[in-house]
Order: structure tokens, then sequence, then C-alpha cells
């Protein structure tokens, strides 16, 4: 008889969904919980659970094969063996309050539905034994220690001690260490360290976070101040925001957030995000281009901004991107934005060019990485300069709808210089008619994502 599901094989589920049809994690999670019966508390330990274990997989697998012993690779280890031990290894690792034989029994006893026959109590015994052997090997926890090599960063802060160093030595390499330790692939940690010295560990240490989920409420229909007092009658940990007029709703279901955010009463934001709308400061009776809309959280800040008084144009690259954002104005009876393909823009602009211009660019999201857990492992050198051309491009076709005295605004959830400030410099090198108003650099921090944002003027003919 199949036992009914638990937190601990959703995330199992999960992450066997990860690795064998990649997509996104969270919609994995969303996929399984749609059906099994889990309650809240249950599905909230599962997404811990699996988002951890991607997180942190580069110290999980360190352990593991320190435990083996030299020789022994954690390549060797069929992979529904190895999802299996990774899980119980995050778990007697990170989640003080998950009582270690709890997390082991879990794991053996999976183990053992996994393999099933003769190899039922042998890969039942290896998960006993490498767990109860990470066990031996945790001295505790020191919530005001610091990374070392027998030392790993907690998500919650301070460290978890080990009885041998196993992390490699900071002398050999400040970048690769970071990267060990927090696990991040060596070649992004490099560029952050050459970028941000040392707040690049502080980059580290804030993407490993167990992020909040903020939303920005719908000013046009609700004080922030009423709309919390409503939602704390249901979910009382509902707190304010970091930002004026966003609240942070982690207390909140998954199915309570899409039913607000399908009535348009908020709409799920991390605050860094908001600073590009911010930035292009759009005003009532504008004409706005959304370049890159899709899914329209941007569009219907721009809307709310400018009081739904104006127009907004949100394009995008093709009807997949577009359909999010048809839905979204749709749903919310916004007549003032007109939907279209990113070709067809310059056919929307009035006489002139547009007032302001939004060029939130596709990019590599490695300053959002505490929510897209796979996007670390995903991401590769190559990938940035691939995103820069493309990023260009954008900025090209936008500077040419823009009327003069108007202002676009070039945003990014990337924390790469490539991206950002070299891209906005080398672009505006040796070009006359523009310049560089503001550029916003928001690194990640406990209550927020990294991105940045930079505001170019068009000189009106003659004030140059």
């Amino acid at each position: 008889m199949t036992r009914p599901p638990t937190a601990r094989s959703a995330a199992l589920e999960a992450l066997d969904r990860l690795e064998r049809r990649e997509g996104f994690l969270r919609d994995h999670l969303h996929d399984i919980f749609a059906h099994a019966d889990l309650d809240p508390r249950d599905r909230a330990l599962a997404l811990q659970l699996a988002t951890g274990v991607v997180r942190h997989r580069r110290v999980l697998r360190l352990l593991v094969s320190h435990l083996r012993g030299p020789g022994r690779r954690t390549g060797a280890i069929q992979p529904p063996l190895r999802r299996i031990l990774e899980l119980g290894a995050y778990q007697l690792l990170f989640l003080d309050r998950v009582p270690a034989y709890a997390a082991v029994n879990e794991a053996v006893q999976a183990a053992r539905e996994m393999a099933r026959g003769r190899q039922a109590e042998r890969a039942a015994g290896f998960i006993n034994g490498m767990l109860r052997g990470l066990g031996r090997l945790i001295a505790g926890r020191e919530p005001a220690g610091r990374p070392a090599p027998d030392a790993v960063p907690h998500p919650d802060g301070g460290v978890v001690r080990l009885a041998e160093a196993v992390l490699p030595r900071p002398e050999g390499g400040r970048a690769v260490f970071l990267a060990t330790a927090y696990s991040y692939p060596d070649w992004l940690v490099e560029r952050w360290v050459d970028a941000y010295g040392e707040e690049a560990e502080v980059v580290c240490r804030w993407q490993n976070r167990r992020p909040h989920t903020f939303a920005r409420v719908n000013l046009m229909r609700h004080t922030a101040e009423a709309l919390l007092a409503t939602l704390r009658q249901e979910a009382p940990d509902v707190a304010p925001g970091p930002e004026p007029g966003t609240l942070d709703v982690s207390a909140l279901s998954i199915e309570r957030l899409e039913a607000l955010a399908e009535a348009g009463d908020l709409t799920v934001q991390d605050p860094s995000a908001m600073a590009a709308v911010a930035a292009l400061a759009p005003q009532a009776g504008e004409t706005v281009l959304d370049l890159c809309a899709s899914p329209g959280t941007k569009t219907t800040q721009i809307v709310e901004a400018m009081g739904g008084e104006g127009r907004v144009v949100a394009c995008d690259r093709n009807e997949e991107k577009l359909e999010p954002v048809r839905r979204t104005v749709a749903s919310r009876g916004i007549r003032c934005v007109t939907v279209c393909l990113s070709d067809d823009a310059a056919g929307h602009a009035p006489a002139g060019g547009f007032d302001a211009v939004l060029v939130d660019t596709p990019c590599s999201n490695t300053g959002v990485l505490a929510r897209r857990v796979e996007a670390r492992w995903r991401a590769r050198p190559d990938d940035v300069a691939d995103l820069a051309a493309i990023q260009r491009g954008l900025l090209e076709r936008a500077i040419g709808l823009v009327r003069p005295g108007g202002r676009l605004v070039y945003s990014t959830c990337s924390l790469l210089p490539e991206e950002n400030d070299a891209l906005v410099a080398t672009f505006l090198k040796g070009r006359s008619g523009w310049e560089l108003a503001r550029r916003d650099l928001v690194l990640p921090g406990p209550d927020r994502d990294g991105a940045f944002c930079a505001r170019l003027n068009r000189v009106e003919a003659g004030t140059a």
C-alpha cells in the first residue's frame, strides 16, 4: 500500500522532475501540490526542502564526497539515492527544528521504497551509514560564526561547525572559497569579487536566504494600511513591506495570493524590481512604452503610477510572451493598455515618439538567485555575452521610439557589470543627444533581491 504523500516525498518528486525534465522547481512543486493532499505547513516544508537542496547543491555534494573518502565520486551514486542523500544532508545541516533521527529515518525509508527487492536493505544501509557519518561530522551551530574550512555558512546566519576541515582554504583563492562555501559556480563568484570586492560575500550570503514574498498594493483601489488590516484578519503575520505601498504576504496561501492578484488588489513583486518604474516616473496623461512587458508586472505598476490616466503600450517578442500580459490586463479591466508584438510598437507611438520607454531586458537573473534557485547552475559565462548583445539590440530599438525631451529606463535583475554599468557606458559612448540621468544598483539583502536600472534622458535639440 502506497504511503500518503509527505513534505519530504513531495520534495523528492520535485527534485526528480527538475533533474529529468528541467523546467522550474516551483512549477513542478505547484503541479505536485495540485494532485497531493498536503496541508499548508507540509507544502511550505516541501518548498523549503526542495529549494534548499538545489540552492546548496555544491556544498552538499562536497560533504557527501568527503564522507565517501578519496577516489569515490558522488556521480557514482544512483540519482534517486543521491537525491535522497542530499535531502537528508540538507536537513541535518540546516533545519535546526527537524530532529536528526527523524531526518535519517525518513531518508532510510525512502531509500528502501525506492530500491525494493533485494537491493532495498543495501540502499537503506548505505543511506543510514552516510547520514549518520554526517551527523558525527557536524559539531554544532554557531549563530555568530564565520565561514571557514571547517564551518559551512548557515542560510539564517552564522555557521554549521564541522569536526574536520572540508571546504578549501581561503588563502587558495577567495572566489573559490566563497563559491564552494555558499554553493555557486566559481566563474560567477569570480565576477562578483572583481565587481564588489568584500561585498561579494554579502551577495553570496543574501542570495542563499529563504526569501519572503512581497506584493505591491494597487493604490488605485486600496491604501496599504486598509488592505493590511483586512488581510491580517485571516493571516495575522502579514506585515508592511520595506517600501511604501508594499506588504510582506509570505503568510498567505498560494491560492489566496492568486485570487488577490487576479482581482487586481495586489501584485506579487520584489521591492528591488519596483525601482525601474520609480526611475521612469510615469505621469498621468503620458504615453509610455513597456518594451519587454511579459508577464505584465511592471505594466500594471506603470498604470497604477499614472492613476490609470494615460496610455501604455505593452510589447514582447511573441504571442506566447504576450499571453500573460493579456490575461493580467483583461482580468483587471484595464482599458488604457494596448498589447502588441515588439515589431509593431512603432505603429502605436504618438507623433514625435513616446514620453517614456521601459526596457526591462532579459538577463542572467544573477540578482534573483534566492528565488530562481536553478539559475545559478544553468547560467554559463558565454550566456552573458549573448545576453549583452540582445540587450544592446533592445536599447538600439528603444531609443528611436523616445520623443525629444523624453526618457528611457534600462533595467535588469543582474549583478554582472557586463549587463549593467559597462553596457550602458559603452552604449552612451560617442552617442549624442542622450545623457545618463541616474543609475541604481540594489545588492541583495534580507528583504530584497538584486537589481539594476539606469535612466537615460533624450536631450532636446538646442539644450545639449
